[in-house]
């Protein structure tokens, strides 16, 4: 995700803008709170409360030990959790936002409005948590019982936005709603989303762009990515048949052997019975 040429370095933004945002460079950014019990960067080990720690595999959120009531997307944390841009990170009793790049301009047509089969939406919040959009067609998002995307909430609008696939990834184009919609923390009407990129719809519904398992193998090395919950690591199927290692070796001929054995004892035993 860092690595991405058009990524530049993710910020933390405090609430109400009392602090400048948190620049989230490569490597352990602590924050804690300051006199007024708002948060803000420190410096000072015994000062820190959660800390956001940025690596090659992306932006960790890890809390001081014992620390309760520290949610992000409205789900509680208690040790640490993956984060990604668009996060709403609720600490002390407030929201940080963590903010990443702007979303690209919605192009002024739809190209390939088939789709070309390399995007699809994921829920990370909300309604459709755990679910997936094949974005094959294009896809309404609303409460109208017509919508594709159904979000039942009462304010919420009947048609709120359009979303068509794209053969960069995935155009959003508002519908009249009030609101708009939220990109990477960033809040816009119309944008063309890529891979990597969370929108959110009315603060609570989540979703985050990604390609297809099959597109993901094709492109990358075998490499981890994370699972549904940000914790446990998924190994990527490239086709490729992985080396055991020395030791899954040796317990796999320790076990035929063993097993040998035991056929060897049965077979003693069962003739020189007779």
């Amino acid at each position: 995700m860092l690595d991405s040429p058009h990524v530049t370095d993710p910020r933390l933004r405090f609430p109400h803008r009392d602090h400048r945002d948190l620049v989230l460079t490569p490597g352990v950014h602590a924050v804690g709170l300051d006199a007024n019990g708002r948060p803000r960067p420190v410096e000072a080990a015994g000062d820190v409360r959660v800390q956001f720690c940025v690596d090659r595999r992306g932006i960790w959120l890890q809390l001081r030990e014992g620390l309760r009531g520290v949610h992000v997307n409205g789900r509680p944390v208690r040790r640490m959790a993956m984060l990604r841009p668009g996060d709403a990170i609720f600490f002390e009793g407030q929201l940080l936002q963590l903010l990443g790049d702007e979303p690209l301009p919605a192009p002024p047509e739809t190209v390939g409005s088939e789709g070309n089969g390399h995007a699809l939406l994921r829920g990370v919040g909300g309604t459709h948590h755990g679910r997936a959009f094949a974005m094959d067609r294009s896809r309404v998002v609303g409460r109208s019982q017509e919508s594709d995307i159904l979000i039942a909430d009462h304010d919420f609008a009947e048609r709120h936005a359009r979303l068509e696939p794209h053969p960069k990834g995935i155009v959003l184009r508002d519908m009249g709603s009030e609101t708009g919609s939220t990109v990477n923390g960033h809040p816009v009407r119309h944008a063309l989303l890529q891979v990597g990129d969370q929108v959110v719809f009315d603060t609570a519904h989540r979703f985050v762009v990604e390609a297809p398992m099959r597109a993901l193998a094709e492109t990358l090395p075998d490499s981890a990515l994370l699972d549904q919950e940000g914790l446990a690591p998924v190994l990527v199927n490239t086709g490729r048949r992985a080396a055991l290692s020395t030791s899954a070796r040796g317990s796999s001929w320790l076990l035929l052997a063993a097993l040998g054995l035991a056929a060897l004892l049965s077979l003693l035993l069962l003739f020189g019975a007779r």
